[in-house]
């Protein structure tokens, strides 16, 4: 690694650990933070796999205590032997308990089918059609309008993406990623007190998801290789037509992306150190930036690898497994500082399961 891109790359970094939080709970909105979450997310799984290539991809991200809190809440509620005022109060000391704190849930189910790669000349295009659905729900318990008043405020997403993905090289240095397909997603959002919860039993209700925002969209990205490392820049979800007049609560901004690879040799080990960033409307640029590593062995009948990625809020483990036919890696995601914006924050676990195109 030259000068240069060593102090690019401690620099990125250094801004990741130690830029303050600027942000405080009183501004704080679900959907500003469940974007920051889900974006995260989104770039962890590009790290792992390159986007619709796979017969199946499921995966799953869950907060530390979030079934626990769920069937504390219904044992609260459920008792037919309990009054209403003694399912409240029930309710009330599990909120309080669990104060000032987040939950969240991602789960993403991709289905994909490839089509007969198009040769034109010197030119190849790698084709597939896939169907992808994502759900996602954060919770947040935090003080009403004063610090006896808990409340439990909730935003639940589903959206599904139906399309064709191409990828197009022109170089064997180049490679150009789009896809194409119908994004439809219906979200919704909620202020729960304890009456509330103790009448229903339930922090969301998935049925209030029943008004579609459907629209056409594109990604595309574009990724250049030289011998000592690689460029990528993409968007995604660029809404390109409405279908419907019906408009989320999230709204259809895109995700811009820029990364950076390096490569290293480093004897039995090949090192891949990288910074980036990703910016939505919904949080501030520099919550995007991001920096890590990839290592693996240059054994290829080892299918190990490793990967360390670090945000301004959380320290995330990859390690992974690759063979021809089947995928599998486990993510943990820590914070190591908390709270953020005065909320405390569990670790996040994610399973990552992937049978790939041949």
């Amino acid at each position: 690694m030259s000068k240069n891109s060593l102090f690019l790359f401690t620099f990125c970094i250094s801004v990741i650990l130690l830029r303050p939080m600027s942000i405080h709970a009183a501004t704080r909105g679900e959907i500003q933070r469940f974007t920051l979450l889900h974006d995260r997310l989104t770039v962890d799984r590009s790290l792992r796999e390159r986007p619709h290539t796979s017969f199946f991809n499921i995966d799953l991200g869950i907060s530390s205590g979030v079934f626990t809190l769920v069937n504390d809440l219904s044992n609260s509620s459920d008792s037919t032997s309990s009054s209403s005022a003694q399912k409240q109060i029930e309710v009330f000391n599990l909120l309080s308990k669990n104060l000032n704190t987040e939950r969240y849930i991602d789960a993403n189910l991709e289905i994909g089918i490839p089509l007969p790669d198009i040769k034109v000349k010197s030119h190849r295009f790698y084709n597939s059609l896939f169907y992808e659905f994502n759900a996602g729900i954060l919770l947040t318990i935090a003080s009403g309008s004063s610090a006896t008043t808990p409340l439990a405020q909730t935003y639940v997403r589903k959206q599904t993406k139906t399309g064709f993905s191409t990828i197009y090289k022109p170089k064997e240095d180049i490679t150009y990623q789009a896809s194409l397909y119908q994004l439809t997603r219906a979200d919704t959002a909620a202020k729960l007190n304890t009456a509330t919860l103790a009448g229903n039993g339930e922090f969301f209700n998935l049925d209030d998801l029943n008004r579609d925002h459907s629209f056409y969209a594109l990604d595309f990205s574009y990724q250049k290789r030289s011998q000592k490392g690689e460029i990528l820049l993409s968007v995604e979800e660029l809404q390109l037509l409405s279908t419907t007049d019906v408009k989320s609560l999230y709204g259809s901004s895109p995700l811009l992306r820029a990364e950076y690879t390096w490569f290293l040799d480093g004897g039995r080990l090949l090192y891949k150190p990288f910074v980036g960033s990703h910016y939505r409307k919904w949080y501030p640029l520099h919550r995007g930036i991001y920096g890590g590593l990839h290592m693996k062995l240059k054994d290829e009948k080892i299918p190990f690898s490793a990967t360390i990625k670090a945000s301004n809020q959380f320290i995330t483990l990859m390690p992974q497994f690759k063979a021809d036919w089947f995928h599998f890696s486990y993510t943990f995601k820590n914070p190591y500082r908390n709270p953020q914006d005065d909320i405390w924050v569990a670790s996040l676990h994610n399973i990552q399961i992937t049978i790939p195109f041949p």
